[in-house]
């Protein structure tokens, strides 16, 4: 049985969705049933846990610092799940000093690259049993390693840019509610609720120029920061089909 025909209903995450499904520039098509991203499970992360399971997942990469893990106990506590916890921030997150997004991503690249490399090759090592990578939102992190692996996988830029900002279409009231809960939502800054579910695809030109400069293309990038050729193999062998 794959992985398709056991995800009947997808797993109680928000902004759940894969990171596959499309077409390359030489037309051949990135499966849609091997990696999955989404958002932290946040309400009742036992009954998530379940649910990813049954979808075929049986690995999953875990973004977050130690602090926002301390959220959900109990979260991926299964005898059939690897889990991998690779904090991109390395548990520094809320000592980092930025204003925007933008400086936030401009951080992932030039600070945590080597923790970006690692998350990617985990996903490669398990991506033929099924994967979810995730962090808080699903949007950041998450989001530049979904695009880092796109790019690497020859899917075109507008592709990657609109599946990026699909983010903030999906993280609506829910999402902030669950986020929030136990918060008065008038002591909220907006600027927060803001930052929590914006993935306007300028961040992402941003990153990828960034990444370009500084080695030339995504590949490069992570190769340099720790992904061997033999992972990129294994990535494009689980993921690519004609």
């Amino acid at each position: 049985m794959t992985m398709t025909e056991t995800l009947v209903t997808p797993p109680a995450l928000h902004n759940f969705r894969p990171v596959g499904g499309f077409t390359t520039r030489d037309g051949r098509h990135v499966r849609g049933d091997r990696v999955f991203r989404s958002a932290a499970p946040m309400r009742e992360p036992g009954v998530a846990t379940t649910d990813v399971v049954g979808s075929g997942v049986r690995t999953i990469v875990d973004l977050r610092d130690s602090g926002e893990r301390a959220r959900t106990p109990g979260a991926w506590q299964h005898d059939e799940l690897t889990v991998h916890h690779i904090p991109v921030f390395d548990d520094q997150l809320r000592d980092l000093p930025f204003d925007t997004l933008d400086e936030l991503y401009g951080h992932m690249v030039d600070s945590f690259a080597g923790q970006l490399a690692s998350a990617v090759t985990a996903i490669a090592q398990g991506a033929s049993r099924g994967v979810l990578l995730h962090c808080t939102a699903g949007k950041d992190r998450t989001g530049v390693i979904s695009a880092l692996m796109l790019d690497v996988l020859d899917v075109d830029r507008a592709t990657i840019l609109d599946d990026f900002s699909a983010s903030q279409r999906l993280l609506g009231a829910d999402y902030l509610a669950d986020l929030f809960a136990g918060h008065d939502p008038a002591s909220i800054p907006g600027i927060a609720a803001h930052k929590a579910t914006a993935s306007p695809p300028e961040l992402l030109i941003s990153m990828f120029a960034r990444v370009e400069h500084q080695h030339g293309s995504s590949a490069a990038f992570l190769q340099a920061n720790g992904v061997t050729d033999a992972d990129l193999e294994r990535l494009a062998t689980a993921l690519v089909v004609s």
